[in-house]
């Protein structure tokens, strides 16, 4: 008798981290479609679309703009949101330049579903933006790298945007030492910035970040959370990782930003 009652506890165990998990949003919003996804804009969302109906995972397609030219940049973001709304997409913008709100108007912003940011364009010493990101980027003293790097996110997470993309990223060549170098008293700082600001943490399964014992943190400060794939046309939806850690770190539906546009049944 003893022994069925542990195998029948076992198995409710089983189907509460199973139900745990379905509960989780299967939302992507950190997808990018470039040019050789599909010729054109209405192929690119079409195509996505197919796609996110046939994974079952939401996407949030994450445009990117580079002109320097405000109603450049405005185009083209007005073309994408009217034709997201077709389809049952979300449509965002990553942000990582500095002074990327003069880049848009406050109108075509406020029209967006969310705005995303990172600080991978990092401004170092000598005034060059680093694309630390790129694998031949080095910062030969760690620790000062991340004093800097801990104060430009902070920076980031001043912004008017609603999530924190790529979060507790490193270089390359630090990736080794990120247990060492993410103290708990600089991922304090940068989490409770989150929260304050009410900025959604992403859970990157590309980068693989951030981890667990970050996760758990923010959890218990009352953070946010998003899921990423952060791919571009490959790979895109794919958010396995962050769903088994946002699992193995007891998040719910609850702790999750979901843009508040209702989307299209189609």
């Amino acid at each position: 008798m003893k022994n069925l009652l542990k195998s029948f506890a076992l198995i409710m165990a089983v189907i509460g981290l199973n139900s745990c998990e379905n509960d989780l949003p299967k939302t992507d919003l950190h997808v990018h479609l470039t040019v050789k996804y599909a010729d054109t804009p209405t192929l690119r969302f079409e195509k996505a679309a197919a796609l996110s109906k046939k994974m079952g995972v939401v996407f949030g397609i994450a445009d990117e703009t580079g002109s320097a030219d405000v109603r450049a940049n405005d185009s083209i973001l007005s073309e994408s949101i009217a034709l997201v709304r077709k389809y049952p997409l979300y449509l965002g913008l990553q942000v990582g330049q500095p002074g990327w709100t003069k880049l848009y108007s406050k109108a075509t912003l406020d029209s967006l579903d969310y705005i995303m940011g990172d600080a991978l364009r990092f401004p170092d010493t000598d005034g060059q933006v680093r694309l630390i990101w790129l694998p031949d980027v080095v910062f030969n003293d760690p620790e000062d790298f991340m004093e800097r790097y801990v104060a430009y996110n902070l920076k980031v997470l001043s912004e008017p945007i609603n999530i924190w993309a790529n979060p507790t990223y490193l270089p390359i060549s630090l990736e080794r030492e990120y247990d060492q170098l993410w103290t708990a008293d600089r991922m304090k700082i940068l989490i409770d910035a989150a929260v304050k600001n009410n900025i959604a943490i992403e859970i990157n399964s590309r980068f693989q970040i951030p981890g667990k014992r970050f996760i758990e943190m923010a959890k218990a400060a009352g953070a946010r959370f998003t899921f990423g794939s952060n791919q571009h046309d490959t790979n895109i939806g794919d958010i396995n990782w962050s769903r088994k850690m946002a699992k193995a770190c007891g998040l719910t539906k609850e702790d999750f930003f979901v843009p508040k546009r209702v989307l299209l049944n189609k």
